[in-house]
């Protein structure tokens, strides 16, 4: 069956399906000797990912199930794999004010597809809780996620990870630029094939998006960044109504960048384009003066250059609007 999920169609169809993962999530548990009690889908990414309930009279507490997730050769599942271990075993070495899960065990499943077991954390994403949250909490969210990515981005790179054949964190911001290079070029036709701004916008992208040396402060080492700090990879659970963060997850699109892209997931997923939102966050961050100083154009500039369309909601509301420059005041002006 595997054999079928080369085809992105049946991919995106049965790629969470239980009946259909069901015999390889046993295989790779009864490999590593993980007695399975039951088998959850997690919440639906972009690679198969299972919750593993445990049998309690073969594990000792606390371990009460785990998590397996599938990388195969759609999407960069290879690469994602690499990218993912590596940072996995790397993050358990570091003290971050957000943990992420331990990796317990890895393997390959056949030539084609790869796995890593991690540790089960048990919560919801918040995303799934948007609605319960309160003012205060958010409020208190974009403090506690730019106190956590300041920290990371400070870190730097490290050996384990620039050494790996596969890695998108190189050490050096080359990679990142042309990676910028590469994403300018395509800019229009991505967009006209995603078909997300109107005609009249459309024509000004070549003169609005800024080139790599304006979005990138070469002067600063290079970091790492998350890259995919959605609503979907952000853990955590509420306490007497209140929210509290247990992890930050799914490293696979981690790569050398800076905060100008790693605010594109964050500001306009996780934080649903609220500028008093973004404004705490730059603020516990410490947004550079680089960044600050033409703050809504950068910013707009890396939305418009991003490798993956955003959500409708993100466009529509400024499909009337006359400059891109205007739409980016619209959407970035908080700080």
């Amino acid at each position: 069956m595997l054999g079928s999920l080369f085809d992105k169609s049946f991919y995106s169809s049965h790629f969470m399906d239980g009946t259909l993962w069901e015999p390889y999530v046993r295989l790779v548990c009864q490999r590593h000797f993980f007695a399975v009690r039951n088998i959850h889908p997690g919440v639906p990414g972009t690679y198969p990912t299972f919750i593993v309930e445990l049998d309690p009279g073969r594990h000792p507490q606390p371990m009460k199930s785990v998590v397996a997730k599938f990388y195969g050769p759609l999407f960069n599942g290879l690469d994602s794999f690499h990218v993912e271990r590596d940072l996995g075993i790397w993050l358990a070495k570091q003290s971050l004010p957000i943990r992420s899960p331990i990796i317990l065990s890895e393997g390959q499943l056949d030539p084609d597809w790869q796995y890593l077991i991690f540790e089960h954390i048990p919560g919801v994403s918040i995303g799934q809780v948007r609605d319960q949250l309160s003012v205060e909490d958010w409020a208190a969210v974009a403090q506690q996620v730019g106190e956590y990515l300041s920290e990371l981005h400070r870190l730097g790179l490290y050996p384990e990870m620039v050494a790996s054949p596969r890695a998108k964190v190189l050490p050096s911001w080359e990679g990142y630029a042309a990676f910028l290079g590469r994403q300018q070029k395509d800019c229009t036709s991505n967009h006209k094939t995603w078909n997300d701004l109107p005609e009249h916008l459309l024509d000004q992208l070549a003169d609005f998006v800024l080139p790599a040396e304006r979005l990138i402060d070469f002067s600063a080492p290079p970091h790492l960044i998350h890259a995919d700090l959605t609503a979907d990879h952000l853990l955590g659970r509420l306490v007497n109504g209140r929210w509290q963060t247990l992890a930050v997850i799914d490293w696979g699109d981690a790569m050398t960048g800076n905060i100008l892209y790693e605010l594109v997931a964050l500001y306009l997923d996780l934080f649903h384009a609220d500028k008093h939102l973004l404004d705490i966050f730059t603020t516990a961050y410490g947004l550079p003066d680089f960044y600050r100083n033409n703050f809504p154009r950068q910013a707009f500039s890396m939305t418009l250059l991003h490798q993956f369309p955003m959500p409708q909601s993100v466009y529509t509301p400024h499909q009337h609007v006359r400059t891109l420059q205007a739409v980016a005041k619209r959407l970035y002006s908080a700080i």
